[in-house]
């Protein structure tokens, strides 16, 4: 797999040293490393002990905005191998027939390939997956959650490398691994007990998603100011911060926020954007124009920063610019109903100008 000057981002908790091993090898290779999904992502990489993040809805979140901008999205094993140039199993059977017959959704299958349980080329599976799906939607359906599922599955896995394995349920209902001589537990590989003197960086940005996803607002963003403070070069949790604070109507703290990060990745676009809201909100419109000037020179196809910016010019009286504005964010496509704002606006700067 070819990563230079392409970025790559790396979400989720990884094992231990792995995502040391890939950062260093993306690097190496001319490529760009992030702890999240951002505009100029390459490809979404996801950890393989991420399955905290599945029932929170944070990692579908990523997997669905990825899908929706065509950013491949590999499981931590899928992507060393590709790394390592080796051709991964073709996948030939439709989707839909794999998960006829089960409460399954194509979400769901593509969650259980974020972590290399199964493997997915577009709308195809492997034959050989069908099994597995078929496993995980008879756990699902005795009431556990797709986090749950994704983290039997992987046991079974890591326990049966070879792939030659029955997941069974014990009459307790429990799953188990059965062997020939017995059985093997599968239950109770959840979340560990958090304790913020002893995390990681990976395990406090999970805590910090998992809280915002879960609304505790506070307690993610100093979660990520912790993130933030141990990786020092990581642009995504000061972003991340911002976003919080954004959201709190606290715009001096958001700018703040968004400063670091851009201080750590200057061509990081969505920081920039949202510090142009920042200012805006506290009032300082010519500055937060000067930064979607910025935004449109590293993306000039962002359609927002081109929409922003042209209310920006109309107010500021600028009607000249504010109408090339409007007419280059229509030359976008965008949807009809920001379409109309535009065209009445556009008008109004023609008609006035």
């Amino acid at each position: 797999m070819d990563v230079r000057d392409r970025a790559i981002a790396l979400y989720g908790r990884f094992q231990a040293g792995a995502r040391e091993r890939l950062a260093g090898e993306i690097e190496a290779r001319g490529g760009v490393v992030a702890r999240d999904l951002t505009r100029r992502s390459d490809a979404l990489v996801v950890g393989e002990l991420a399955t905290a993040l599945i029932d929170s809805g944070a990692l579908p979140q990523r997997i669905g905005a990825a899908r929706a901008r065509g950013v491949p999205v590999l499981g931590e094993r899928s992507f060393a191998a590709a790394l390592a140039g080796e051709a991964a199993t073709e996948a030939t059977l439709p989707l839909a027939t794999a998960l006829a017959g089960t409460a399954l959704s194509a979400q769901d299958a593509q969650v259980l390939a974020a972590f290399d349980l199964i493997g997915l080329d577009g709308d195809r599976t492997r034959f050989g997956d069908a099994q597995l799906i078929r496993t995980a939607a008879d756990l699902m359906s005795g009431g556990r959650t797709l986090g749950g599922v994704v983290r039997i599955l992987a046991r079974a896995r890591d326990l049966s490398p070879r792939g030659r394995y029955r997941i069974v349920l014990t009459p307790a209902g429990d799953a188990a691994l059965k062997w020939a001589d017995g059985l093997t537990t599968l239950e109770g590989q959840g979340q560990l007990a958090f304790d913020e003197a002893h995390a990681t960086v990976d395990d406090l940005f999970e805590a910090a998603a998992m809280a915002e996803a879960e609304g505790d607002l506070e307690a993610a963003a100093h979660l990520y100011d912790l993130c933030a403070r141990a990786d020092r070069r990581d642009a995504i949790a000061p972003y991340n911060e911002g976003n919080i604070r954004l959201a709190q109507g606290a715009f001096d703290q958001a700018r703040l926020a968004y400063q670091r990060a851009l201080g750590r990745d200057p061509r990081f676009v969505e920081a920039r954007y949202n510090l142009a809201q920042a200012l805006d909100a506290q009032g300082r419109s010519e500055a937060a124009a000067g930064e979607l000037a910025r935004v449109l020179e590293t993306d000039p196809r962002h359609p927002d920063a081109v929409f922003n910016l042209a209310q920006l010019r109309m107010k500021a009286g600028a009607l000249g610019d504010a109408a090339a504005l409007y007419e280059r964010y229509l030359a976008l496509d965008p949807p009809e109903d920001w379409a109309r704002t535009a065209r009445r606006a556009l008008r109004y700067c023609s008609g006035q100008a």
